[in-house]
């Protein structure tokens, strides 16, 4: 309801705003959608300068400033002082940040660790995609999997979570002495992730190595424990690099600012195809914490590390003879790590790689589990250091080539050797060439992900609910509450859609044209809504590689197609006669623009990642706006269209029609994402090729 009053008030201006007015929608959509981009990008400068509980004061500031000049056109006193008497309280009660908190989700990180006696959070940093906490609580002991057989002690630490979850930490190590020692640091390589960093110590390769997502540092000390000549990072967000490097310097033992070790910022795989280094280990470390990972919350979250192209970008940064490591958190029944097996299987198959089954390599501990994907096939020394690793620290192996049942399911003994039989299963499925029967049986989606489907965390089969339900009582994380949440919403607009489109038919409640309803314009404008929408959330996933992550993505994205759809619509004002042949014009061009897209941009993608934040802005921006341009024209030209039907009876139509578009938005903006889990983005933006065309061609056979 908080989101929704607001909203609904503002449809309602807008709705007469356009009614009343039809020869000046040009520009009045102009001002809504010129706004709307306004607002985008104000956003993402302001969120690095304001908290984000300040930033919803805005809002309604603005509402009542627009109040506050409409009353003073109509030159009504009284309702100014009114306003500005309200405009004051609103600044005076937005000091009081506690009224824009929010209770933290009971099943994210950040309200377990504050349940804690003498828990606090410590520090606070916002920016425009991420809010980072800093907490001090008795509850902060991560070492994720850690082995059983490791005695020591964990010193102390503090959690550092993101949005409330994706637990990381930072370990006191005061003083340079601690670290020269070695000794509060040995827990690090008593987990599953310091593999890796073992296969290039004892091969005598270790120039370099990379860290993707180093947070609190975990991965750097077991980089520093095992003697890594040289340390490289990358963090997606620029606030921890300035923590670690500043206020937790000393705390941390000042690891990133120490010799040797070098911290970049950005999304992972387009820093890292700005580098021209090679390293002997790339480490992505392990993100999220284990209760959403369980619960299935990032199943509809986009993830372009565990993609087949992104793993063919990795590989392509390893020296001869490097690894890539990667650890995720252990799921029963196995999901997560066949998919990474199935990727991984993919990506080396693309780069025609022989025999890509003995470049894999899989180990689990009690919680996690790490896969090795090695540029040379792993030899008989290297399943010994494997072998060995896992011996000291009673993990389990689960894959190595030549591996035999017998060598799996020996510590954390499980009824069978559930993780091998079904990595072995996969990999004789690939040397058969029957991936796709394996596929096809297995209980869960593990089938190899890409950038154009890039939901790795996305594993339902819906074919299989029923079956889930019946067999466990616990069945809620198996369907994963990310689908839940997504198809349950896209009900509710399917519904709300239904009441407030079709009810005013039923009830007569709005007048008509002597030619009843006009069909052909409903579809017209449900078109145009459901065609814009899909198009732009497919560009806002498909651009969250491109652009470092899913905040600048999206609001550049929206600020691109609304500002450019705004120009279009002011432009529009210069068609005066001949509408439908206009618009044909236009929505062909918008549909062979948008088609050739498909083949463009990946190879623009390909070539620019590697350029600077800023360029790849502005590349963006230039590449949206044909496309915004055009889009914005078709709406404005059909409100004129209908307002001179029937000598002008036709505007009684304005507000139906301007609630289809509305809601035609909000199921797009849902079908977007169900789509393309299913079918990818490209069958999204093929589909608004096609709904644009439909409904161009159903208002041009209606208006003969």
């Amino acid at each position: 309801m908080a989101i929704a009053i607001p909203f609904f008030f503002a449809g309602i201006c807008i709705s007469l705003a356009i009614s009343k007015l039809p020869e000046k929608v040009n520009k009045i959509y102009f001002g809504d959608l010129g706004g709307a981009a306004v607002g985008c990008i104000s956003f993402l400068v302001l969120a690095n300068y304001i908290s984000l509980s300040h930033l919803l004061i805005i809002p309604p500031l603005l509402s009542f400033l627009a109040s506050f000049l409409f009353s003073l056109k109509l030159k009504n006193k009284s309702s100014a002082i009114y306003i500005v008497g309200i405009f004051i309280f609103i600044i005076l009660f937005g000091g009081a940040e506690s009224f824009y908190s929010f209770p933290v989700n009971p099943y994210k990180s950040l309200f377990t660790l504050l349940r804690y006696p003498n828990s606090r959070i410590m520090d606070r940093q916002e920016n425009s995609f991420a809010r980072l906490e800093v907490v001090e609580s008795e509850g902060v002991k991560y070492a994720p999997g850690l082995s059983l057989n490791f005695s020591g002690e964990i010193p102390e630490q503090l959690g550092m979570v993101t949005d409330g979850d994706g637990l990381s930490v930072i370990t006191r190590l005061e003083g340079e002495y601690d670290l020269e020692g070695l000794k509060k640091i040995k827990f690090s390589d008593y987990i599953s992730s310091a593999l890796g960093f073992h296969l290039v110590r004892e091969t005598e390769n270790q120039e370099k190595i990379l860290i993707i997502g180093p947070g609190g540092g975990l991965d750097v000390l077991g980089g520093i424990y095992n003697e890594a000549g040289e340390i490289w990072g990358i963090e997606m967000n620029p606030d921890v690099k300035i923590l670690m490097q500043n206020n937790y310097a000393d705390y941390s033992g000042n690891i990133y600012n120490r010799k040797g070790i070098k911290i970049l910022t950005g999304e992972g795989r387009s820093v890292l195809k700005g580098l021209a280094q090679k390293f002997d280990l790339i480490q992505i470390s392990l993100i999220g914490s284990s209760n959403t990972a369980s619960g299935g919350f990032y199943s509809i979250s986009e993830n372009y590390l565990y993609t087949v192209e992104g793993f063919i970008d990795f590989w392509q940064h390893l020296s001869e003879g490097g690894k890539l490591s990667i650890t995720r958190w252990l799921k029963f029944p196995p999901r997560e790590i066949v998919r990474l097996c199935s990727i991984s299987l993919e990506a080396l198959s693309r780069m025609g790689i022989e025999k890509p089954e003995n470049h894999l390599a899989l180990i689990r501990s009690w919680g996690t589990s790490t896969l090795i994907l090695s540029k040379e096939e792993i030899g008989e020394e290297e399943i010994r250091i494997i072998k060995d690793f896992c011996d000291k620290r009673n993990f389990d192996t689960v894959y190595f080539p030549g591996i035999r049942e017998e060598d799996a399911n020996i510590n954390h003994v499980l009824k069978e050797s559930y993780y091998y039989q079904e990595i072995e299963q996969l990999v004789n499925s690939f040397k058969e060439g029957e991936l796709k029967d394996f596929y096809d049986s297995y209980f869960f989606n593990v089938s190899a992900v890409t950038d154009n489907q890039p939901y790795f965390f996305y594993t339902l089969k819906w074919r299989n609910i029923p079956m889930i339900i019946k067999s466990t009582a616990n069945w809620q994380p198996l369907i994963e509450w990310g689908n839940l949440i997504i198809f349950a919403t896209f009900v509710q607009g399917i519904i709300f859609s239904i009441i407030f489109i079709f009810l005013p038919l039923i009830l007569k409640r709005f007048p008509v044209t002597k030619k009843g309803v006009k069909i052909p314009f409903l579809l017209y404008f449900a078109s145009l809504g459901l065609g814009y929408m899909l198009l732009e959330i497919s560009f806002i996933q498909k651009f969250i590689l491109y652009l470092t992550n899913p905040s600048y993505s999206t609001s550049i994205i929206i600020f691109s197609f609304l500002f450019f759809s705004g120009l279009g619509s002011f432009y529009s004002k210069k068609i005066e006669r001949n509408y439908i042949e206009s618009l044909k014009i236009i929505i062909l061009s918008l549909c062979a623009i948008l088609l050739s897209y498909q083949i463009v941009l990946p190879y623009v993608f390909n070539i620019t990642l590697k350029y600077s934040l800023l360029v790849r802005i502005f590349i963006t921006v230039g590449l949206i706006f044909p496309l915004g341009f055009l889009m914005g024209m078709p709406f404005p030209l059909g409100i004129r269209l209908v307002s001179s039907i029937d000598q002008g009876k036709g505007k009684g139509l304005i507000p139906w029609l301007w609630a289809t578009n509305s809601f035609c938005s909000i199921i797009a903006s849902v079908s977007a994402v169900i789509i393309a889990l299913f079918f990818g983005f490209k069958v999204v933006a093929y589909l608004a090729v096609f709904i644009y065309l439909l409904g161009f061609f159903k208002l041009q056979s209606g208006h003969k």
